[in-house]
């Protein structure tokens, strides 16, 4: 298990994969890694170990349920001293720990953050960089 914590997509009812994990006999657990796909939010999960959500669940959602979506989805930002969780840009994920420029301070590291974003790769060398930026573009506190 990831020390960022057992919350996340790949333990989710939410993923199809889980779904499809549950109806599996033991031995095809191959099919339990070809679709890590969020059914609540229609996303691709590349990275469900290291993903959250606020609207994870243990256990297959309830077809009655109208689970209404709670928030960003988050990734496991750069490992700082612990491990920092840091929102997606909408539904694209940050990636972490790649050579980087950082667009705020001008700094270069080895293990940065990179975000596309307006046709762009925008780069970071920190969390807290990265959330500055963000913040910035999104209205949320």
């Amino acid at each position: 298990m990831p020390n960022g914590g057992s919350d996340c997509c790949a333990n989710c009812g939410f993923n199809k994969a889980v779904q499809e994990k549950a109806k599996l006999p033991q031995k095809q657990t191959e099919k339990f890694w070809a679709p890590p796909y969020c059914a609540l939010r229609n996303i691709k999960i590349p990275n469900p170990f290291w993903t959250y959500c606020d609207n994870f669940r243990y256990g297959q959602p309830n077809s009655e349920d109208k689970e209404e979506i709670t928030k960003w989805i988050f990734a496991n930002g750069l490992y700082e001293g612990s491990y920092e969780r840091i929102p997606w840009h909408g539904n694209i994920e940050p990636i972490v720990s790649i050579k980087a420029e950082c667009i705020i301070c001008g700094r270069s590291v080895l293990k940065g953050i990179i975000m596309f974003h307006d046709g762009k790769n925008l780069g970071f060398c920190s969390n807290r960089h990265y959330i500055e930026w963000w913040l910035s573009v999104h209205n949320d506190s």
